[in-house]
């Protein structure tokens, strides 16, 4: 028969194993919440202080492009260290909930400040779109068709057309994907691509031909000539050549505005030939209109903007001048242009701020019209999330642009 001693010793070890799982999952769960809250903290802080190395860009990348998550990602953390909390492990708890915290006001100004700027422009931002749209939709075009071959390389389009057939000739697009002028392909943004046929502007999202070799010159005249075959089927679907905005972000943007003010000056010729059309109207978003400048922005001697400009223009601005000249759109500005509308992010790394708004200054001092959109924590790309509140933003600005310059 068992003594009381030992009775004693077989309790305290039954509750050893009991006491072991405890530590272990309170030791699994602090090393989680620590790691959890330290991230969402360091992001936060790199969106409100984008200078930050490395910090900076991935903060505005990720918060400034999806804040409502962020936020909800920072709430996920103090939950784990409130848990850490219950388990007694009091020290790393508070650490948790101190960074957790810091990890949501960041995350919380960054999208009030957003909300904030939407309402400045009239945008009605959709909270179901913010929690369930990261990403763009999986929309497909409704025909892809070969608008020409040039020097043996095939040129593709894809087509997207409004739900109703055309009662009368109506207003279209023609977006020029980014991608540095060396990578990238049509549809990059699909969800916009469908919301602007769906709002009633036949799309015509188009390839060209991409660096190496340098195409500083190709590129812009193959986006004439995707222009002068919208132009040749405009009856086919529907539109009214007279009323053709040409668009593009980043090289895309650099592209549509230096062929749109090339054609308007009578300098800029058809890879394909016929007769491309003026645009009515240009959208630049995050635009890479200034090569040379935003060549020297570069930190990175040997960075991407270096690695760019090689592949795309063949050198240096001191070695080929006239190249970057006729690249860039900031260098054909003058009165008498298309409306223009300029759409960028207040902390991009890639094409910064200054070297849009200089686009924008120009534009002002020649009277062309125009309007520039800033949003507040946006970084390269931002609009690639369709339900982030920059991206909602740039949706609707392009929608509201495109109604009051191509309406008769």
């Amino acid at each position: 028969m068992p003594t009381v001693s030992d009775t004693s010793d077989g309790r305290r070890n039954a509750r050893r194993p009991r006491s072991g799982g405890r530590a272990l999952a309170r030791g699994l769960l602090g090393a989680l919440a620590v790691a959890w809250t330290v991230a969402v903290a360091a992001l936060g802080a790199g969106a409100l202080l984008p200078g930050l190395p490395l910090l900076g860009r991935l903060g505005t990348g990720l918060v400034g492009t999806l804040p409502l998550h962020a936020v909800l990602a920072a709430l996920g953390g103090l939950v784990l260290a409130a848990a850490l909390w219950r388990l007694g492990a009091r020290r790393v708890a508070g650490a948790g909930l101190a960074l957790g915290g810091t990890g949501a006001v960041t995350a919380l100004v960054v999208l009030i400040g957003q909300l904030g700027y939407a309402a400045t422009q009239g945008v009605s931002v959709s909270w179901w779109e913010l929690l369930t749209a990261p990403g763009q939709p999986a929309e497909r075009p409704d025909a892809t068709v070969r608008y020409a071959t040039v020097e043996g390389i095939d040129l593709d389009l894809s087509v997207w057309l409004p739900p109703e057939p055309a009662r009368a000739p109506r207003p279209a697009v023609v977006w020029v994907h980014g991608g540095g002028f060396v990578a990238g392909h049509r549809d990059e943004r699909p969800g916009v691509d469908r919301w602007l046929a769906d709002r009633g502007y036949p799309v015509f999202d188009i390839d060209y031909r991409l660096a190496p070799p340098p195409r500083w010159h190709d590129a812009s005249a193959d986006v004439a000539c995707a222009l002068s075959w919208v132009a040749a089927h405009a009856d086919e679907y529907g539109v009214d050549s007279g009323r053709i905005a040409v668009g593009g972000g980043s090289a895309g943007g650099s592209l549509a505005l230096n062929t749109a003010y090339a054609l308007a000056a009578g300098e800029q010729d058809s890879s394909c030939g016929g007769t491309p059309p003026v645009p009515a109207a240009v959208v630049g978003v995050y635009p890479a209109a200034d090569l040379t400048g935003i060549l020297r922005d570069d930190d990175d001697p040997d960075g991407y903007q270096y690695q760019v400009s090689q592949r795309y223009l063949g050198g240096s601005p001191e070695e080929y001048p006239e190249r970057y000249r006729e690249a860039s759109a900031i260098t054909r500005i003058r009165p008498g242009l298309m409306p223009t509308l300029l759409v960028t992010g207040a902390a991009d790394h890639l094409v910064r701020l200054p070297r849009v708004t200089a686009i924008a200054d120009r534009l002002r001092a020649a009277g062309v019209p125009h309007r520039t959109v800033v949003v507040p924590f946006g970084e390269h790309g931002f609009d690639y999330a369709y339900g982030g509140v920059g991206g909602q933003i740039a949706r609707q600005v392009l929608g509201r642009f495109l109604n009051e310059r191509l309406s008769r």
